[in-house]
C-alpha cells in the first residue's frame, strides 16, 4: 500500500509539474478541492459568492447512529491548464464502521461544468444501513442545487449550480443541516459491496443551462420564454423559442407534433413541426403561442425518437390595476426558500399587493446594510424592491422593531402559535410584543398570531387572559385542502374547513370588532419528488380545480369583509404554490385574472347564494337553497363546535349545490357579478405518484358536493337571472371575454366550479344585492388605549407551561396537582414602562382551596423582564378534570392589570 501511494504521489506531481495545488477558475464558477468540493458561482456583478461548501457520505441505522461518516477530504492534481483540470480524490472516514469503506474517484473540471465519478467498495453487508446519504452542503440555509430531481424545483435567482446524476438522485433538502440529501445505491452480494455513482454540476450565471450533459437520448428539446417562470405580459410577443439538440451522427430531418392544451385540459391545436438538424447541432424556431386568449397553456412537444416535452406558460391580460394599495390581494414567498426580485416580479404581475414578513431583498450582485436594526436610508434600501412593485411587507411583530417608527402599517405576531402553545402561554407573549411595539411605533398596528384554522377555544382562553387588549387585528389560516371553501360545518364536523371563519364574528360579539386577516391559505396540488409535512395523497388537488377554488377563497373572504388573504405559496413547497419547476400552474394567471377584473371592486351583496334569493332570479328557473335548513336541519349548534380533524364525508342525497350571483361595486359604480356552482366537494389527483416521496400513497376520492364519489363529471347548472340590458360581456377564469345576448333582460349561464364574471348589468341590481349582504368583519382598526405596560404570566410549580397537545386539546392543561397536596404557583412580572411599579399579587381559586399566602407585595423595577415576582402554594380540596387558577395584580399606578389564567387538572 505505501509504494502504491509513493508511486501515485510521482505520477501527480509530474502531471501537475509539481506546481502548487490551486483552486480552477471556470467560466462561471470557482473550484476548490484543497479540503473537499467547494465550489463559487459568478454573480451579476462579477464577484464569486460559495454556493456549495462540500459533498460528504454517511451511514447510520434507525436511530441514527453512525456506522460511518466522511471525516476528511484529499484530492491531488492529475493534470491542470487554463482550460480544464483533472483530480484524484479519496474520503477519510469515522465510525465502527471506517475501515471497512473505501471511497474516492475523480472530477474532471471544464471551463462551464464539472464531471465527477464516484467509486466505492465497503467490505460487509449494507443492508443494516438505514440511512444511507450523500450531502450537499450549503454555506447558507435559502441555496439548493437545482435539478429536475430536486426537492423544490428552481429557486430563482439568476446564478446558481444544476445537478445531474446517473444513476439519478432524489434529493431532500434540510433546511437547519443546510444541506441536500440523496441515497447511496450499493449493488453486490455477501462480503464485498459496491457504489458507483456519477454526477455533473453546471454553474450558471444567468440563464438556467439548456440541455443535459448525462442524457444519452440521440434528441434533446426545450422550450425558452423571455420572463421568469414562463410568464407573458399582455405586451409581450406571444410566442416561446423551441430549441432541439441533436447529439447522435446522423442528421435530423423528422416531423413533429406539438399539442396546445388549457387549464381544463381541452386540446386547443394540434401542429406538425419539420425539425432538421446537423449532427451534434442545435437548431431553433418560435412557435407561435394562442392568439386573442388568455389564461395557463400546456405545450407538449413530441419527436419521434426521444420522450415527449411537457412545459406549461401563461399569458397574463392586461395590468391596469389602479386600486392595489390595501387591497385583499397578498402573497407569500416560501421562507426557506430563495427571495429574490424574480419572485417580487412574479408577485407583481398578477397584482398582489402584500407579502408576508419583511425580507431583505436585492438584486444579485448589489450589496444591503447589514442589520439586524436598520435608520431610515437603510431601512428604504433594504424594502427598496417592494416599493418599486408596490408591495406592502407585513412583518413579524418582533422584525419590526429593527425599522424605523413608521416603516410599516401592519404587523403580525407569530405562526400557528395556537398549534403548540397554551393560551396562558402564548398570552404572556402577546401582550409584552404589543406594548413594546406600541412604545417603539404608537401607529404600528399589531395582529395576533396566525392561527391553524379557527381554532374558537383557544381564542375564548386567550381572551380570558386578557388578550384581547393587545392586538389589533385577529389572524387566521383558512388551510381547507383539499375541500372547497364554501364547505362548512352543516356539511362535516372537519375543524379545517375555509368558512369557519364565519364563527369569528361571535367571538367580536362579546369582546369587541377587530380586522380579520389571513395570512396562509393554499391548496396542495401533484409534485412527485417530495410530500411535504407527510401529508397524504387523498390531501392533492387537481391542480385545475385548485385554481378554481382559490379564486372562490378569494370571493368568499370579499363577502365576509376579510382585510386581506396571503396566498401559500408564490413560489413552490413542494405542492403548495402557483409556480413550480419554474413554470406556472393554472392558478398563477387566475389569480391575475381575479386581480384585474375586481381591482377597486367593492362587495355589494347576493343576488342568490344559499339560503338568499333576491327578486333578480328568475322564479321559474332552477336554483338551489341548501344553507342550515336543507343541510342539517336543526344540528347548527351542534355542528358548529366541529373539534375533529379527519371525519368521512357525510353524504346527504338531498343537498343541492350551492348557487351563488354575487354582487360586487366597481370603482365607477357598476355592476360586476361573479357567478359559480359547488358541483365538487374535492376533486383529487386520481392515479398514484411513482416516486419514492409518495411510495405506497393510494389517492383520495373526488366527491361531488353532496358527499357522494364522482364517478363521472357533474353537469353545469343553467342558471337563469335578470340582468337588465339587452347584452353582457361574461369572463371566464383566466380573464376571457365573450359578449353574451340577455333575453328580455334576463340572462341564461351554465354554472360550475369554475367562476365567471358578468360585466355591463344593469347598476340597478346593486339596490338588489345590498339587501343580502353577507359581511361580518370591519374594515378599519379602532384606537385601543386600554393596554398598560406592566404584564403577568401565572406559571406552574415548573416555571414553564408545558407544549399544548394540538389544536383539538380542550382541556389545555398546564399541570397535574393532587388533591390534599400543597403545589407551588409562582407569578411573573414584566414591567415595560419607564417608572418602577408596585403592588399586590393574589389569586382567585376554586371554592374551599387554601392559598398561602393570601397576597403578596410586589416591586418590579422598570425594564424588568419575566421575573418571578411571588410564589403560592395552593392545596386543592378534590379531584377535578379541569379547573382555572386566576392571578390577579393590582398596581399601585396602574390599577388592575389584565389577569393570567391557567387551567390544571386535580386527581
Amino acid at each position: 500500500m505505501r509504494k502504491y501511494w509513493i508511486m501515485l504521489a510521482l505520477c501527480l506531481a509530474a502531471c501537475c509539474g509539481g506546481a502548487e495545488f490551486k483552486p480552477f477558475h471556470g467560466d462561471n464558477y470557482i473550484l476548490d478541492c484543497r479540503s473537499g468540493i467547494a465550489i463559487s458561482v459568478k454573480q451579476k456583478n462579477g464577484d464569486f459568492v460559495p454556493f456549495l461548501s462540500g459533498i460528504g457520505f454517511d451511514a447510520t441505522d434507525k436511530d441514527w447512529k453512525t456506522f460511518f461518516r466522511s471525516a476528511g477530504f484529499r484530492a491531488e492534481c492529475v493534470k491542470q491548464t487554463p482550460e480544464s483540470a483533472l483530480y484524484r480524490f479519496e474520503y477519510r472516514f469515522t465510525g465502527p464502521d471506517a475501515k471497512r469503506i473505501r471511497l474516492g474517484g475523480t472530477l474532471e473540471a471544464h471551463p462551464d461544468y464539472m464531471r465527477i465519478y464516484f467509486e466505492g467498495n465497503f467490505r460487509g453487508d449494507t443492508d443494516k444501513f438505514f440511512h444511507r446519504r450523500i450531502l450537499f452542503r450549503y454555506p447558507k440555509e435559502e441555496l439548493r442545487l437545482l435539478g429536475a430531481a430536486a426537492d423544490n424545483g428552481p429557486e430563482g435567482g439568476q446564478s446558481g449550480i444544476r445537478l445531474e446524476s446517473s444513476p439519478q438522485l432524489r434529493l431532500f433538502y434540510n433546511r437547519k443541516e443546510k444541506n441536500s440529501t440523496g441515497s447511496q445505491i450499493w449493488t453486490g452480494r455477501d462480503e464485498e459491496r459496491f457504489f458507483r455513482l456519477e454526477i455533473t454540476l453546471e454553474p450558471y450565471s444567468g440563464r438556467i443551462p439548456e440541455f443535459s450533459r448525462l442524457s444519452k437520448e440521440p434528441y434533446e428539446a426545450r422550450f425558452d420564454f423571455r420572463r421568469y417562470c414562463n410568464v407573458l405580459l399582455d405586451e409581450d410577443e406571444r410566442t416561446a423559442e423551441l430549441k432541439v439538440l441533436n447529439r447522435s451522427a446522423e442528421p435530423l430531418d423528422r416531423e413533429a407534433r406539438l399539442t396546445i392544451r388549457d387549464h381544463r385540459g381541452r386540446n386547443l391545436e394540434t401542429r406538425k413541426l419539420r425539425i432538421e438538424a446537423a449532427p451534434g447541432k442545435t437548431v431553433s424556431q418560435a412557435v407561435p403561442l394562442p392568439s386573442g386568449r388568455y389564461g395557463w397553456f400546456e405545450l407538449e412537444f413530441d419527436l419521434p425518437g426521444s420522450a415527449p416535452l411537457r412545459r406549461s406558460c401563461c399569458i397574463l391580460p392586461p395590468a391596469g390595476r389602479k386600486f392595489g394599495k390595501g387591497s385583499i390581494f397578498g402573497g407569500i414567498i416560501y421562507p426557506w426558500n430563495r427571495k429574490t426580485v424574480e419572485k417580487l416580479d412574479l408577485m407583481h404581475w398578477i397584482g398582489m399587493s402584500t407579502i408576508r414578513r419583511a425580507y431583505p431583498i436585492a438584486r444579485e450582485g448589489s450589496s444591503l446594510p447589514a442589520g439586524p436594526e436598520y435608520t431610515p436610508d437603510e431601512a428604504a434600501l433594504v424594502l427598496r424592491e417592494q416599493a418599486a412593485r408596490g408591495i406592502e411587507p407585513v412583518p413579524l411583530t418582533s422584525e419590526s422593531w429593527n425599522y424605523p417608527a413608521g416603516t410599516f402599517r401592519l404587523t403580525e405576531s407569530s405562526n400557528e402559535a395556537n398549534i403548540r402553545r397554551l393560551p396562558v402561554d402564548y398570552a404572556e407573549e402577546l401582550k409584552i410584543e404589543y406594548v413594546r411595539t406600541k412604545l417603539h411605533d404608537p401607529e404600528l398596528q399589531v395582529g395576533s398570531t396566525g392561527t391553524a384554522g379557527i381554532d374558537l377555544h383557544w381564542f375564548e382562553e386567550l381572551q380570558e387572559n386578557g388578550a384581547w387588549d393587545y392586538f389589533d387585528a385577529l389572524f387566521v389560516h383558512l388551510h381547507c385542502f383539499p375541500r372547497a371553501p364554501e364547505v362548512n360545518n352543516t356539511m362535516t364536523r372537519e375543524f379545517w374547513l375555509h368558512d369557519r371563519v364565519t364563527l369569528l364574528r361571535e367571538l367580536m360579539d362579546k369582546y369587541g370588532e377587530k380586522p380579520v386577516y389571513d395570512s396562509e391559505n393554499g391548496y396542495l396540488t401533484r409534485f412527485p419528488d417530495r410530500r411535504v409535512e407527510k401529508y397524504p395523497l387523498r390531501s392533492v388537488s387537481d391542480s385545475s380545480i385548485a385554481a378554481a377554488f382559490m379564486v372562490r377563497s378569494y370571493l368568499q373572504c370579499l363577502a365576509y369583509g376579510v382585510s386581506n388573504k396571503m396566498w401559500f405559496t408564490v413560489d413552490s413547497y413542494g405542492g403548495f404554490g402557483i409556480t413550480e419547476y419554474g413554470q406556472p400552474l393554472p392558478a398563477y394567471p387566475a389569480y391575475a385574472a381575479m386581480t384585474r377584473m375586481l381591482d377597486g371592486a367593492r362587495y355589494a351583496g347576493e343576488l342568490l347564494s344559499p339560503g338568499r334569493v333576491s327578486n333578480a332570479m328568475d322564479r321559474n328557473a332552477e336554483f338551489s337553497r341548501s344553507w342550515f335548513g336543507q343541510a342539517t336541519p336543526g344540528l347548527e349548534k351542534e355542528l358548529l363546535g366541529a373539534d375533529r380533524d379527519y371525519t368521512e364525508n357525510d353524504r346527504n342525497p338531498e343537498l343541492k349545490p350551492y348557487v351563488y350571483i354575487r354582487a360586487f361595486r366597481t370603482p365607477d359604480g357598476r355592476p360586476l357579478l361573479a357567478c359559480w356552482a359547488t358541483l365538487y366537494r374535492q376533486k383529487l389527483v386520481d392515479t398514484s405518484i411513482d416516486t419514492p416521496a409518495w411510495q405506497d400513497q393510494k389517492p383520495g376520492i373526488s366527491l361531488l358536493w353532496n358527499g357522494f364519489p364522482a364517478t363521472e363529471p357533474p353537469k353545469p347548472l343553467p342558471v337563469r337571472f335578470r340582468v337588465g340590458v339587452p347584452e353582457v360581456e361574461v369572463a371566464d377564469l383566466m380573464g376571457n371575454r365573450r359578449k353574451v345576448a340577455a333575453d328580455n333582460g334576463f340572462l341564461t349561464l351554465a354554472l360550475d366550479d369554475y367562476p365567471q364574471f358578468v360585466f355591463g348589468a344593469d347598476p340597478a341590481l346593486l339596490g338588489e344585492a345590498e339587501q343580502f349582504s353577507l359581511r361580518l368583519f370591519p374594515e378599519t382598526f379602532r384606537k385601543n388605549d386600554r393596554w398598560k405596560t406592566l404584564v403577568q404570566a401565572v406559571l406552574p410549580a415548573e416555571k414553564k407551561h408545558p407544549a399544548r397537545k394540538s389544536v383539538f386539546d380542550r382541556e389545555n392543561l398546564s399541570a397535574g396537582l393532587e388533591a390534599g397536596k400543597p403545589y407551588p404557583i409562582h407569578v411573573r412580572l414584566t414591567n415595560l414602562g419607564k417608572e418602577a411599579e408596585s403592588g399586590t399579587i393574589s389569586l382567585k381559586l376554586p371554592e374551599r382551596w387554601r392559598c398561602e399566602p393570601g397576597s403578596i407585595r410586589f416591586e418590579a423595577a422598570a425594564g424588568a423582564e419575566k421575573t418571578v415576582a411571588a410564589t403560592f402554594l395552593v392545596t386543592p380540596d378534590r379531584p377535578a378534570a379541569k379547573v382555572k387558577i386566576r392571578s390577579i395584580v393590582q398596581s399601585d399606578r396602574l390599577g388592575r392589570i389584565a389577569d393570567s389564567v391557567m387551567n390544571v387538572g386535580v386527581k
